[in-house]
């Protein structure tokens, strides 16, 4: 089970993405804005982060960026209505792993977190191991 935060400005949107990991058995968090979320972060960790881009006052651009100051593995999907080949050159060279162009399928979102979850935490065994032997 990992801890996901849902960074989406659509009330009706966020809930439904929210309550289909929760379902699948995720514990998350909702944000309605890049602001809200970054005061989540500051008093939780998360393993994932999934966001929209076009959100008011910051963009899931400049949220990426911040985000990857503070934490450069943290997993970050982008679930987005930008389906345009520079929104997602801008989203990867920010700092992304994974782009969806909404409406999205699911079940493709959940095997995409998936995806995303196991290679993070494949990633962070392998530091800890190397830790524990460069001592």
């Amino acid at each position: 089970m990992a801890n996901i935060i849902v960074v989406e400005d659509d009330p009706n949107f966020n809930r439904i993405l929210s309550i289909y990991l929760s379902n699948h058995g995720h514990q998350v968090q909702s944000a309605l804005s890049a602001q809200e979320a970054y005061d989540k972060m500051y008093n939780q960790l998360f393993d994932m982060i999934l966001s929209d881009v076009m959100m008011p006052n910051i963009d899931g651009f400049e949220f990426t960026e911040t985000v990857r100051k503070i934490n450069p593995n943290i997993p970050i999907l982008f679930v987005t209505a930008k389906d345009d080949i520079q929104s997602k050159q801008r989203g990867f060279s920010s700092g992304i792993d994974d782009y969806m162009v909404k409406p999205i399928d699911m079940s493709e979102m959940l095997m995409r977190v998936t995806a995303l979850l196991r290679r993070a935490h494949v990633a962070n065994d392998k530091k800890a191991n190397n830790r524990q032997y460069s001592t």
